[in-house]
């Protein structure tokens, strides 16, 4: 049996019936070709895509590794970080003078001025480059210069009245009374009485906090008052929350960062009180501020007085029958 040549090499094509190779076209061919190079090159886009996202995720959960974890060294680098831009931020603070985050707060005397002996301090306030005071038993309101304590006008009360507290409030003085329960309101410029309003309890201490006036009456509470009414808005207990102990005899006021300040009648100690829970935030002893006490006054020289300049944070304090006025700072 004679074997063809062609049998014996392999080709490519189909085999039709009777054993004869039938070879396509070359069209045909080259198409295939094409084919095949461009799913290998779509496989191999596939792989590269998908070793890139594998690679990538790995990364990242490397990276939420070292964050979550506090003993890498990249975690503890932003530890210090973060700390140490706290500590730069308390710091600047401080250097700000604004020591208020301290519960107990001293004082150093920046300057003293002088300060009519004979006025029964009842209320101080500052007011573009004076100050407004209120007086007892000579009752009177006054404006007076800082540095020379000199009275530069005067308004005096009528002899039933003892002057209290006192406030200034858009371009208005407020003035309490003790005994008497009426509070009179002045126009700034000229003293002229505007207003007249009257009240169920005893005038202490009178301030104001932009928007409603806030009064003592040598009670634990505080009374949020409209200032164009004089209506009572609300009643603050005022409770030192360290020992839960009311604080009473509360008495000359003044608003401050957002705080209230307040004289306790026969201490030398103010309290910083939270105005809207009534808990004391803190205390400023002032203790030797002032430590000759008048044989002449019976005892009754005691701290009263605080005044503050917003604009340039300066802080006064004084007392009935004190012969100077402070200028303090807070430390």
């Amino acid at each position: 049996v004679k074997v063809s040549s062609m049998a014996a090499v392999p080709r490519k094509g189909k085999m039709e019936t009777g054993g004869r190779r039938v070879i396509p076209p070359k069209s045909k061919r080259n198409s295939s070709s094409l084919l095949s190079v461009l799913m290998y090159v779509f496989a191999s886009l596939i792989f590269v895509g998908v070793a890139y996202m594998t690679i990538q995720n790995e990364e990242d959960a490397g990276r939420q590794s070292s964050m979550a974890s506090p003993n890498t060294s990249a975690s503890r680098g932003a530890r210090v970080n973060r700390t140490g831009a706290t500590v730069e931020l308390v710091k600047l603070q401080k250097e700000r003078g604004n020591k208020l985050q301290d519960r107990l707060l001293r004082y150093k005397i920046i300057e003293t001025h002088p300060h009519d002996a004979r006025a029964f301090t009842q209320g101080l306030e500052f007011l573009a480059g004076k100050f407004i005071e209120s007086t007892g038993i000579k009752s009177s309101l006054r404006e007076v210069e800082i540095k020379t304590g000199r009275v530069l006008r005067q308004h005096n009360l009528a002899s039933q009245h003892f002057g209290e507290g006192c406030t200034v409030f858009k371009g208005k003085v407020y003035q309490l009374t003790w005994k008497t329960k009426t509070a009179f309101v002045y126009d700034i410029e000229t003293f002229q009485e505007l207003n007249t309003f009257t009240y169920d309890t005893d005038g202490w201490g009178i301030t104001n906090n932009g928007k409603e006036l806030i009064m003592s009456d040598g009670s634990d509470k505080l009374f949020f008052r409209d200032p164009k009414t004089f209506e009572l808005t609300r009643v603050l207990n005022v409770v030192d929350p360290t020992n839960k102990q009311n604080i009473d005899k509360l008495n000359e006021l003044e608003f401050i960062h957002g705080e209230i300040f307040a004289n306790i009648w026969f201490q030398d100690r103010i309290a910083r009180i939270d105005p809207t829970t009534g808990h004391v935030v803190g205390w400023i002893d002032l203790s030797g501020l002032h430590p000759r006490r008048s044989i002449k006054a019976h005892g009754e020289d005691v701290l009263n007085g605080i005044a503050y300049d917003e604009n340039r944070d300066r802080l006064w304090v004084t007392g009935k029958l004190w012969p100077n006025l402070f200028e303090i700072e807070l430390v």
